[in-house]
């Protein structure tokens, strides 16, 4: 079985969705650490008529926080922000019908971060007809490579498919680790 994992980002781009359906099982992991204002899980950039534009959840906290833990700032209308900002950019896009399926989204007054998160991978997970399941862990732990082992082994997995982003932590000597532990590994294609 081939599993991929991955924290929740916020509206991830295309590459998180060709990970999710190359994959038997995708697993959502929220029991690491949040990465406030350098990472992409409360934030993300679309292509605007006059360059990016960026969509910002506001979050309370720090990082020194499970993403589990990060809650949503509602005093900020950011909701309407972002719901206006996907249609007029999309308006004339090509799937502009899915548009509002998924701006619908933006009714509910989210309170953690990872639920919104998790409800708009389901969505575009949906709209895009992936058919790999999902499962959302909250208790998972490890660091980088320990962190892949842990998950294969609690899902039954022998295979672990890595985005390309992992080649800054998967050396050989980890690497090594993984096929010790009878796990093969691949990178994203």
């Amino acid at each position: 079985m081939i599993v991929v994992a991955h924290q929740p980002n916020y509206l991830p781009n295309l590459a998180f969705f060709n990970k999710m359906k190359k994959a038997d099982l995708f697993i959502i992991i929220t029991n690491i650490q949040f990465e406030k204002h350098e990472g992409w899980q409360q934030r993300h950039k679309i292509p605007g008529p006059n360059g990016d534009i960026w969509l910002t959840v506001p979050v309370f906290g720090s990082q020194n926080q499970m993403i589990k833990e990060v809650k949503i700032n509602n005093q900020v209308d950011w909701r309407k922000k972002h719901r206006k900002t996907i249609e007029t950019v999309y308006a004339k896009a090509k799937g502009k019908e899915f548009i509002p399926k998924f701006v619908s989204l933006y009714e509910k007054n989210w309170n953690r971060l990872a639920d919104l998160n998790v409800a708009a991978i389901l969505r575009i997970k949906r709209i895009l007809k992936i058919k790999t399941p999902v499962q959302v862990d909250e208790d998972i732990s490890g660091v980088k490579h320990k962190l892949l082992i842990n998950i294969c082994k609690k899902y039954g997995a022998d295979t672990y498919l890595s985005g390309v982003g992992a080649k800054l932590y998967l050396n050989k000597e980890k690497l090594a680790a993984l096929k010790k532990h009878n796990i093969k590994h691949r990178f994203v294609g």
